[in-house]
């Protein structure tokens, strides 16, 4: 393990710092309180948009709206990537759990699209990100894990602010990040190389949009009333894990930074992808 003394020490908003082993880059958020969830405007506006049958059924898990507060950590700046996954396969041996890679031509292989090294990897499940986290971890000497929903959100909000999308303005567009909307997609069809989109207000890659992101948190449709004030995540009896952020294959609703998806913990889809936290 490398001495970095620094690295918990003299800790400022924005700072970046590389794993030792590959290279990965890690933005530093400073911890605080947010409201977490959504807003009663985003709830009209969202029934606006996709009828109040599909809101309850998809988005009222959003609620209620509750103060959370979250020790500073950092974050990965960009979604793992294809090449990054590639080293931990080529040193482990890593066969998968045996998901069912639904879209894929199996593990990390997405069907009907091809990817660089660069691209974030894709079909590989909640289990997989388990793998690698602890691979990295036991290579390296740090402690790297998925983030909580918490955590993630409050990431996505430049820092818990009230806004809407993970940009750096809180508005969404064709610029700022890779989803399906109206008129189509951006120029990429599928997902787009990571930081191929002006990063968040933090320094942060695809917040909205690319691919959805795991998180550490088991599902509940009402998990937030449970949750503790203070670093919350939600660990109850539930059989999927959530995921978050939305993805190229998304409308423009599922991207937002209040958006909660999930899905089983061995599925590893066309779309879901993840990146690390680094716990201080």
């Amino acid at each position: 393990m490398i001495n970095e003394w620094w690295l918990w020490e003299e800790e400022e908003t924005g700072q970046v710092w590389k794993d030792p082993y590959l290279g990965m880059e890690f933005v530093w958020v400073p911890g605080g309180c947010y409201e977490m969830g959504q807003s009663d405007e985003d709830k009209k506006w969202l029934i606006r948009r996709v009828g109040k049958s599909k809101y309850n059924k998809y988005f009222a898990n959003e609620k209620p709206l509750h103060e959370v507060c979250v020790d500073g950590f950092w974050m990965g700046r960009y979604e793992v990537t294809v090449k990054q996954w590639k080293s931990f396969v080529r040193e482990t041996g890593y066969e998968g759990d045996g998901s069912n890679y639904w879209g894929c031509d199996g593990m990390a292989d997405p069907k009907g699209f091809s990817q660089n090294s660069n691209h974030p990897v894709v079909c590989v499940s909640w289990h997989d990100a388990q793998a690698f986290a602890k691979w990295l971890s036991k290579k390296t000497g740090y402690k790297f894990r998925l983030p909580t929903e918490a955590e993630w959100e409050y990431a996505c909000r430049n820092g818990g602010k009230e806004i809407k999308y993970g940009t750096s303005t809180g508005d969404l567009s064709h610029d700022l990040a890779n989803y399906w909307g109206k008129g189509g997609r951006d120029k990429w069809e599928y997902t787009a190389p990571v930081g191929s989109f002006p990063p968040n207000e933090l320094g942060l890659y695809d917040m909205s949009g690319n691919v959805w992101e795991w998180c550490e948190d088991v599902y509940s449709s009402d998990a937030y009333k449970h949750h503790n004030r203070n670093n919350p995540i939600y660990t109850g009896r539930g059989s999927s894990r959530v995921t978050r952020g939305g993805s190229w294959y998304n409308k423009p609703w599922y991207l937002r930074c209040a958006g909660r998806g999930y899905t089983s913990p061995v599925f590893g889809g066309f779309n879901p992808g993840f990146r690390l936290l680094l716990q201080k």
